[in-house]
């Protein structure tokens, strides 16, 4: 067997480590993702966290409310009691009244408001805690699903690897590093099929002379569009 010929075998052991590092990195980037059971984790902390501002903002504005009554109540005491006979005093009095008791109406209006809204992001967290609980077991039969799949690659890969690297062993050194070298600048793949005269790598038409000493077997030949080897089909 050729140079060449030894070559494109080892590339083909090489090229089906390619696949088997690619799937390993897709499981383990799964696993390590934990994609839905992240998306539920978080946007349930969202409102957890919004819930906790409005439950703030409602028990500021029941105090601020709380203020306003007693303020009511004193205004209306002191209006009605009799102590205040000038009417220009009379009249602020019954103004600021009426304004603290406006002010009383929007903070009802508010508070209201914000039950509701309270009682809604309950609803949604309630919601997203079942979701995340159903998540979490789909997850878990995933993830062990996924453990399975990256062990059973592994070994696959492993095995492999070893048949590889002892099939590497027979061939010469100096080939193997021009082979490597290759396969880093081209993309994993160094030797090239010739059919029709074609590199099958670039589909480009190689010239007479090349083809020529590809047919000849007699010695390495690149593509001389590609630089890959060439071997013939």
């Amino acid at each position: 067997m050729t140079s060449v010929k030894l070559l494109f075998s080892l590339q083909e052991f090489d090229l089906q480590l390619d696949v088997l590092d690619v799937r390993i990195t897709e499981v383990e980037l799964e696993l390590n993702a934990r994609a839905v059971v992240g998306e539920v984790e978080n946007s349930l902390g969202q409102q957890v966290a919004l819930l906790g501002e409005v439950q703030d903002a409602h028990k500021t504005q029941q105090i601020e409310a709380e203020d306003l009554k007693e303020r009511s109540t004193l205004l209306e005491a002191q209006l009605y009691s009799g102590e205040i006979t000038n009417p220009r005093d009379l009249s602020s009095l019954e103004l600021e009244t009426g304004n603290v008791k406006a002010q009383i109406d929007q903070k009802e209006i508010g508070l209201l408001e914000l039950a509701v809204r309270a009682d809604d992001l309950r609803r949604s967290v309630g919601e997203l805690e079942e979701q995340l609980e159903t998540s979490r077991a789909e997850w878990e039969v995933r993830r062990s699903e996924l453990t399975t799949q990256a062990e059973s690659l592994t070994a696959e890969k492993d095995e492999l690897n070893n048949r590889r690297n002892e099939f590497a062993s027979s061939i010469d050194q100096s080939e193997m590093g021009h082979y490597e070298h290759l396969r880093q600048s081209k993309g994993g793949t160094a030797v090239a099929k010739v059919e029709r005269g074609l590199c099958q790598a670039c589909r480009l038409s190689l010239p007479t002379q090349h083809l020529q000493r590809v047919k000849s077997g007699k010695q390495t030949v690149l593509c001389s569009s590609c630089g890959r080897m060439l071997l013939l089909g």
